[in-house]
């Protein structure tokens, strides 16, 4: 998957909430979730973030394991404050 393709700002806002914006860009954002997560995981989120789920060749199960594994990574502390602060604040 291209960082161009994964829509890495809606993955975030779905994950962690609406009302969190951050001011970094879509494609530093993108790199972020490229380095944390899998590349499964990225598919299955973008898959859901862009209704495209059933163009996933994977068993339900697998695709809800992928998603679960996906949200437990981006919410851990030490990760999610990636998404909204530069190194150093």
């Amino acid at each position: 998957m291209k960082l161009k393709e994964l829509k890495a700002r809606e993955i975030i806002q779905m994950v962690m909430g609406k009302e969190r914006i951050s001011s970094k860009s879509d494609e530093e954002l993108a790199l972020i979730l490229k380095k944390r997560l899998t590349k499964k995981e990225c598919e299955a989120l973008n898959a859901q973030v862009s209704g495209t789920v059933d163009a996933l060749e994977m068993s339900a199960e697998r695709y809800e394991a992928l998603i679960a594994s996906a949200i437990k990574k981006i919410k851990n502390e030490s990760v999610h404050g990636d998404f909204f602060y530069t190194k150093g604040e």
